[in-house]
């Protein structure tokens, strides 16, 4: 059945005609078009319902920033708003940052700390004094890491609001004029704010009390544009910050900061207000003919902070399609090996909600047997050993995190993205949660006439029949042996020697993966029980890196062993995470600890892989 690229153009139209924020009606209407073409195509569907904690902004009272001089005169006060290039183009969410609270805070002491890093602001605090920064508004820009980090950052080290900002270098790379951006291009205008949650991960099974909610920031915060950056860093003093510190913004000398020019005073106000809401997953099964109890997983995020053209309703879109093509085969008699589940998630955007609840939370349907969770991968060739490139470990940027962290599945992100080196680099999709994420954006810069989408779709959904269709899962097991020394190899303590141990248990554990393959090769595969026997053992290695004690109180949600965010980057998988922490803290005994622990689970995964005739051995 052939995809249809006149139908990924359609699917995306009407998916992206309405807001779709989680907790809205607006995307519980999302939620039913989803429930009903499935049920078209043929597919069992269920709708889990989840009561969980949301953040809005106040439509009747705008977050701003204000830049007041000494008589009191506004400097400048942020719109709270961004430009609107399509008055048809229906009402979204204006910018914040959800789960910041509600307040207003001034100070006369501005900051600023590139990125928010927690190297940046360790460097900020050595040039300009650890009492100078109690009491500030700290100013950063955008990228390198999750927004959350770069708060938790800033009111670690004293201060009492925060400030971001999508600077030109990183979102408008070859200048600001008008046609230089959007919506002559795909760069971030002068008025774009990124949304965005600050949400740092953690258990939501049992309802804590808000005030005992020790994972939200404490201080305000606020987006805004660049334009109006541009005005507020121009009034900071202080000497002047390293070349990799300075952004693109013009007439701007980038500055560490200190009191505000001219006894000028900077105040941060916000009405973000913390409300219970029902939220939706919507899940699609189709059951298999033989292995019914082994469930290959889709899924996709369909809330968005504005239309979402690109992030997720691309996605959406693209899953429909593969859903539509599936279950024309469906009923033509077309019965899958294994069973298919197709999920739509809701509350992704404020901290991938709909899947931890849904994994978390027992289900009619759950899959204790389930192959792997597919998400989009990026896949590269490497032309010295036709190996594909291979980003290991998927941090915690999306809904593969549940199935990644909580359960231990084989999981995969997969996606078409631009050419970074003819982007400059740019930090990400440049309009990348705001207003202008639209139909026509996508249908005039990014993917004209659809083919993207539907290489994508055809991508996925063969990938999905493969996982589904072969009896024999190809997992590359010898892989995991160079993720492990990579992750391993990225590792510097003071001591090298202090690694032997985990060394060691790598060095074992390719040993063993090689002959795990070696003995793949001699399998009866007419034989049903040595195929499942295999299978399971399979199935079971990326589990046995999780520790069911989790990974201590910095890393409360984290289970896996080797690849978890570390704990100042919520955003990205670091290998062996809590000796990485351990050797920033320059902690001895905790990084011999925590070698100890992973040098274990290496070993516990070594044994999955054994022959069963000769485990002992």
């Amino acid at each position: 059945m052939p995809h249809s690229l006149g139908l990924y153009s359609l699917q995306l139209l009407n998916l992206t005609s309405r807001p779709h924020l989680a907790g809205l009606p607006e995307d519980l209407e999302s939620a039913e078009v989803v429930a009903e073409r499935w049920k078209n195509d043929g597919l069992l569907v269920i709708k889990p319902k989840y009561n969980v904690l949301l953040s809005y902004s106040d439509d009747n009272n705008l977050n701003r920033v204000t830049l007041t001089s000494d008589d009191g005169s506004f400097i400048i006060q942020t719109n709270g708003t961004e430009k609107v290039y399509d008055l048809t183009q229906p009402k979204t969410v204006n910018p914040f940052l959800a789960y910041t609270p509600n307040g207003t805070v001034n100070s006369t002491k501005l900051f600023y700390s590139n990125y928010g890093t927690l190297e940046d602001l360790q460097k900020l605090a050595s040039v300009v004094g650890n009492a100078s920064l109690q009491g500030s508004i700290i100013i950063m820009r955008y990228g390198s890491f999750f927004r959350g980090d770069k708060i938790m950052h800033a009111q670690y080290f004293g201060a009492i609001g925060a400030i971001l900002y999508n600077d030109p270098a990183d979102y408008a790379p070859f200048g600001t004029t008008a046609d230089q951006v959007y919506d002559q291009t795909w760069y971030m205008p002068p008025s774009g704010a990124q949304r965005g949650s600050v949400l740092i991960l953690d258990d939501y099974m049992y309802r804590l009390k808000e005030e005992n909610v020790k994972y939200l920031p404490k201080i305000p915060a606020q987006p805004i544009g660049y334009a109006e950056a541009q005005v507020i860093l121009q009034y900071l003093e202080g000497n002047e910050v390293p070349v990799e510190w300075r952004g693109a913004l013009p007439n701007v000398t980038y500055r560490y900061g200190g009191e505000l020019h001219n006894g000028s005073t900077i105040e941060v106000k916000t009405y973000n207000r913390l409300q219970r809401k029902d939220t939706y997953d919507v899940i699609g099964i189709m059951k298999g003919d033989i292995e019914l109890d082994r469930y290959i997983v889709m899924g996709n995020h369909r809330d968005a902070w504005s239309l979402g053209a690109i992030d997720p309703t691309s996605g959406t879109a693209t899953m429909l399609e593969i859903t539509r093509v599936l279950g024309e085969m469906y009923k033509n008699g077309f019965r899958p090996r294994r069973s298919l589940m197709f999920c739509s998630w809701e509350a992704e955007e404020y901290g991938l909600i709909g899947s931890m609840e849904y994994v978390q939370v027992p289900s009619a349907y759950d899959a204790p047997g389930q192959t792997v969770y597919d998400k989009w991968m990026r896949v590269n060739r490497n032309n010295m050993t036709d190996e594909p490139k291979l980003t290991y470990g998927l941090g915690s940027g999306s809904d593969f995190f549940s199935f990644d962290q909580l359960v231990g599945s084989s999981n995969m992100d997969a996606r078409y993205t631009y050419n970074s080196a003819e982007q400059r680099n740019i930090a990400s999709h440049p309009l990348y949660h705001t207003s202008y994420e639209v139909f026509s954006m996508m249908k005039k810069f990014v993917d004209p006439d659809f083919t993207a989408h539907r290489t994508m779709g055809q991508f996925i959904g063969v990938l999905v029949l493969l996982l589904s269709e072969t009896p024999v899962l190809q997992f590359n097991v010898t892989r995991y042996t160079m993720a492990l020394m990579q992750a391993m190899n990225n590792l510097k303590p003071n001591d090298p020697t202090i690694l032997d141990p985990l060394r060691n248990a790598i060095n074992d554990f390719g040993k063993t993966a090689e002959d795990f393959v070696a003995r793949s090769k001699l399998m009866d595969r007419e034989n049903p029980y040595e195929i499942r026997f295999y299978n399971d053992q399979l199935l079971q290695l990326e589990r046995s890196f999780l520790n069911p004690l989790r990974q201590g109180g910095d890393h409360t949600d984290f289970k896996h062993i080797v690849f978890a965010p570390a704990k100042d980057n919520q955003y990205a998988a670091s290998g062996f995470p809590t000796i990485s922490d351990a050797i920033f803290n320059n902690n001895q005994i905790e990084i011999e600890y925590q070698v100890a622990i992973a040098t274990y689970f290496v070993r516990g995964a070594l044994s999955i892989l054994k022959d069963f005739n000769n485990f002992f051995s």
